[in-house]
Order: structure tokens, then sequence, then C-alpha cells
């Protein structure tokens, strides 16, 4: 790939719905997470050549919401629900449409053979136009300062716009046999040429970890020459997940966990 000067920084799903406490889905600690994140970027961003921030972007009737589900009463699911293969053929749960019968048996299929065991029933989140899908507000004003002063544009990534497969990964979905959620190779190319990818942003149990796994093992390691970094005061892991296990398999992909103060002294 040549010589690698550039230095990229990825936000996973800094949104509202995570990042603040009146969110549908707070990640604690994340709050404080972005206020860190946001002073890292104002003070050190001159050091990143790009910046790239991912919005995680449903709408109301995705399989992984409540209304895409109902029992034999017509009762919808209440938030954290595990929805098994097994209770949708037992009839515990059904799509509360017919027509979304065939996405539901789909999900579960790819399901089985990733050794998925449930599918967990969100809180309605980052509904695309509510305020709960817009960046957090400190963040969106570091970023302006960061695009000022270097002169280039922060790059959105759109995810999660499929509402018939879970997506955790910035780069594909969990079903990615369709065309919007196939591995993004683009991206992909874009990260695999700087000389350091950085990730931060929530949550590190789903998003984060999602991200940096499919970015390391889908095209067989982390690329040649290229340093992959993880700000660990920049990213929270969802309540009743095990940060230490996820820090643990990323540790073991070759990703370094470090705080934003270290980076900056690293770089």
């Amino acid at each position: 790939m040549g010589i690698k000067k550039s230095h990229a920084l990825v936000v996973i799903d800094p949104q509202n719905d995570f990042c603040d406490r009146k969110g549908s889905l707070y990640v604690e600690g994340a709050e404080e997470d972005i206020e860190r994140l946001a002073r890292h970027v104002r003070e050190d961003g001159q050091r990143y050549s790009d910046i790239f921030v991912s919005l995680d972007s449903h709408d109301v009737m995705a399989i992984f919401h409540p209304q895409f589900w109902q029992d034999s009463h017509g009762t919808n699911p209440t938030p954290f629900t595990a929805v098994t293969e097994d209770d949708y053929n037992r009839g515990k749960w059904r799509a509360s449409s017919d027509r979304f019968g065939r996405y539901a048996e789909k999900m579960f299929s790819v399901m089985a053979r990733k050794n998925i065991p449930s599918l967990i029933i969100w809180p309605e989140h980052c509904v695309v136009s509510t305020w709960g899908h817009n960046i957090a507000d400190t963040l969106q004003d570091a970023l302006a300062v960061w695009r000022d002063v270097s002169g280039g544009p922060v790059r959105y990534i759109f995810k999660g716009e499929n509402p018939y497969t879970e997506q955790f990964s910035i780069f594909e979905g969990l079903d990615d046999s369709w065309p919007d959620t196939a591995f993004n190779r683009e991206l992909y190319s874009r990260l695999a040429g700087a000389s350091a990818a950085t990730f931060a942003g929530e949550a590190l149990s789903h998003c984060v970890e999602a991200s940096a796994t499919s970015y390391i093992k889908r095209c067989g390691g982390i690329p040649d020459g290229q340093e992959v970094f993880i700000l660990s005061d920049c990213s929270s892991p969802v309540t009743g997940f095990d940060r230490k296990a996820s820090e643990e398999r990323l540790d073991a992909l070759g990703v370094n966990f470090i705080d934003s103060a270290g980076l900056a002294d690293a770089f």
C-alpha cells in the first residue's frame, strides 16, 4: 500500500439515544465518554487526517424493535426481551404482519449459522429524524472546530437502515446478504490506507467491538504497517455486558487500548 502517513479517527454512534441520560438506550458512562472525546477532538484533532462518524439509523418498524413482534394476544415484547427461533416456531412471538414472517425466518437462519442464540429486542432508538438520532451537541461542536481547522469534511457512515437485520458493525450487517449490508469495502479501503486507525464511541460491547472485529478479521488481519487503537476512556459497554471480555477479545486481534491523553502523547 506504500508509505502510510495518515491517522483516521472512527467515532461509532455518538448519538443522543446512547449518550444522553434522556436517551432511550443510554449507555452508562457514555455522557462522560463523549465529553472526553469532544475535548480530545478540540485539543488534539489536528493529529487526525480524517474523521469518520457512524450514525445508527433505524425505522420504528425494525426486526430488533418491539413493533415488529407480537404474541398471540397482539402484545409487543418489552425492550430487552430475547426472542429465539424456538419462540418463533412455537408461536410465542410472531411477526406483527404476515408479510414480515419471511424476514424473521431469514434472520433466524443467519443467526443459527453464526451460533447466535437469540435476537435482543431493543427499545426504539436512533429513529431517523428524531432527537435521539442526532449527534451529541458537545461532539458536534468539536467536529465543527476540527472541520474549520483541518479544512476537510467529516465523513458520515449510516448503518442499520435495513429493517430486516441487526447491524452492529459499521462495515456489515449480521445478515450480510443484502446489498446494503454487505461488507463495505470502500470504507475498509479508506481506513486500511492509514498509518493508524483509532476507534471510539458507543457501545464498546456491541457496535465498537463489532466494527473493529469486522475491520480486522474480514480481510485477514490488521493491514500491514498499521496500528489500531480504541480510546479506552471514550467508550463504555451496555449495562450488563462485560467490558473486560470485550477488551480481551479485541486485544487478541491486536487492538491497542489507550486513553485519549495517552494517544495524544503517542503521536
